[in-house]
């Protein structure tokens, strides 16, 4: 670090004029020493009168013939070079604080003084600690933010009235009578803030972090899972793939050996004609020689007893047409159909995040279903519904604790009935107290997923799906505002037998099947199943980055409009073609 007596050498070697390092440093006869240039320009701009020294005012006559001082040149150059070698290490970079103090090039800041508004680099703030007491703070470039701009004062205190940085003028002025406390009182309060907040940050950090390895390892176990998924599902493929080219092997070996035998037969039938042919050439040669006799005898001796030539024979098998292709595509185009639409099924049932792994079969099994169809023969989804039926199928059971207490629900949660002669009590926790009402236990926030209710001609049920943040005691009406999209029996236009109730979280889609006559009844769309965070929480969220859209989960709701004896159960989905 340099001392105070090399900070006061390094302005001794600075030009009075230019405030800068000499450049050809020349000497007056008075023994001040200036640039060059600096000296001159400054004796010309002096009209009349004799020359006069810049710093003593002596008078030294005519302007007298200055030479470059070169001792004093070199021993400034020197300085100069020493200045440049242990420099660099401190000298001020783009974006940060220079001294205010320092020549250029500007060495940077070490601390900010707030009494002298101005920063200092090390050594400079050496001699300003031995000069003066004031607060120093690290650094900071924007001094004329921190003053205030009326009355040029630090800015001191914080007016909690009307949220300003003032000065202790200002309270005399336009803030008298305001509640004002000190920046360190309120730099205590808004750390203790920041603190809690980080508290909280460092909290989410963790968790979040948690979630991050979880799915990770998920990720990870997900990878090696599906790697194997495909590798078992071209081992399964793959004995297709094989019986379907051994099959057609064998065909082509088929076509090829008829096509021999057909050769064969044609050849012995040529072999056949060629005979009969030369045979009949001979015969007509015979009969033409008689013709041109004019012995009478010889000619009828001689006449053969039979003259009607032979039939040729009718066989030819190369006037057959070829019919294999097309025996080929025909009975390979329902198999292709068939294949086609089974595999499209499969694709769509492992699309679907919820649905269902479809029950394992052997091969004895299926080819005893295909048997037993109706003319045995497979038939593909006929319309929506029945696509819906195949891939979105889940499985959905009554929650007993959530049911109002009027509201019996079986063993095995399919089934749902109203008590009776039974006092209705007041019902607490999670269960519905102003609605005779249950939740499924299974919640879906992602996805597709289709059930069916059987609801036996009746008008009193209200079937649909709820928000898990529902508030249950201030759900009336029952609307999508509210969280809650929901068909009731009582404004349909006729009684059905049951209902199927589709939902498509992506689309915003809330639908509602007559499963008997495979028909819309009705359909909710563009709803809003998202919710986002407010206030605290949404401030913690963006600071950490998060996603302040929450998705919650949607719960099947079932409910009676009445109190009458009536029943609502839960039925397997059954695809009726």
């Amino acid at each position: 670090m340099a001392s105070a007596c090399s900070i006061l050498y390094e302005e001794q070697l600075l030009c009075s004029i230019c405030l800068g390092a000499f450049n050809e440093p020349v000497s007056t006869p008075c023994g001040h020493n200036f640039c060059k240039g600096c000296i001159t320009q400054y004796w010309n701009s002096q009209i009349n009168g004799p020359a006069k020294c810049p710093l003593c005012l002596k008078k030294l006559g005519n302007k007298p013939k200055l030479r470059v001082n070169t001792e004093f040149r070199d021993v400034v150059e020197h300085f100069n070079r020493i200045r440049e070698k242990d420099g660099p290490k401190n000298i001020a970079q783009p974006g940060e604080v220079p001294c205010d103090v320092c020549n250029e090039p500007k060495l940077k800041a070490h601390k900010t003084c707030l009494v002298c508004l101005a920063s200092y680099c090390e050594p400079h703030l050496e001699s300003h600690q031995k000069l003066k007491k004031h607060k120093l703070i690290d650094p900071v470039s924007n001094l004329e933010d921190r003053v205030c701009k009326k009355h040029d004062k630090m800015l001191e205190l914080f007016c909690r009235t009307d949220q300003h940085f003032v000065c202790a003028m200002c309270l005399n002025d336009d803030h008298e009578a305001h509640e004002a406390v000190t920046l360190e009182r309120v730099f205590k309060d808004m750390r203790a803030t920041l603190e809690s907040v980080a508290s909280e940050m460092k909290k989410m950090e963790n968790v979040k972090s948690a979630s991050v390895k979880k799915i990770k390892g998920l990720l990870q176990k997900s990878r090696k899972m599906s790697v194997n998924d495909i590798g078992q599902i071209v081992q399964v493929l793959a004995p297709l793939m094989a019986s379907l080219q051994r099959k057609q092997n064998e065909l082509v070996k088929v076509v090829e050996q008829k096509q021999k035998e057909s050769e064969k037969q044609a050849e012995d039938q040529i072999t056949l004609l060629e005979q009969e042919l030369s045979d009949l050439r001979r015969r007509r040669s015979e009969i033409e020689r008689l013709i041109k006799s004019e012995d009478y005898l010889y000619l009828l001796q001689n006449c053969p007893s039979t003259l009607t030539p032979e039939t040729p024979n009718p066989m030819d098998p190369l006037t057959e047409q070829h019919i294999y292709a097309g025996l080929v595509r025909q009975s390979v185009a329902p198999i292709k159909e068939r294949v086609n639409n089974e595999m499209e099924i499969l694709i769509q049932k492992i699309r679907s995040p919820n649905c269902c792994d479809p029950p394992e079969q052997s091969e004895e099994t299926e080819d005893m279903s295909a048997t037993n169809s109706p003319e045995g023969v497979w038939r593909p989804p006929k319309d929506e519904l029945m696509m819906i039926q195949q891939c979105n199928e889940v499985n959905v059971t009554l929650n007993s604790y959530s049911a109002h207490p009027y509201l019996i629900v079986s063993a095995d949660g399919k089934a749902l009935s109203i008590r009776e002669s039974e006092p209705l009590f007041p019902a607490f926790g999670w269960r519905f107290e102003h609605y005779c009402a249950v939740l499924a236990n299974e919640g879906f926030s992602s996805g597709r997923f289709y059930y069916e209710v059987e609801v036996n001609r009746s008008e009193s049920w209200v079937l649909g799906v709820v928000k898990e943040s529902i508030n249950r005691d201030e759900m009336f009406p029952l609307i999508p505002e509210h969280g809650v999209w929901v068909l009731f029996g009582s404004l349909c236009p006729k009684n059905y037998e049951k209902i199927g109730v589709f939902v498509d979280y992506e689309k915003g889609e809330v639908s509602f099947y007559d499963t008997m006559a495979r028909t819309l009844i009705r359909s909710f769309t563009e709803c809003c199943f998202t919710e986002t965070k407010t206030g605290l929480q949404a401030l913690l969220y963006s600071f950490v980055g998060l996603s302040t859209v929450h998705r919650p989960k949607l719960y099947p709701f079932f409910c009676f409009s009445g109190f009458i004896t009536d029943t609502l159960a839960i039925t397997p989905v059954q695809c009726t073609s």
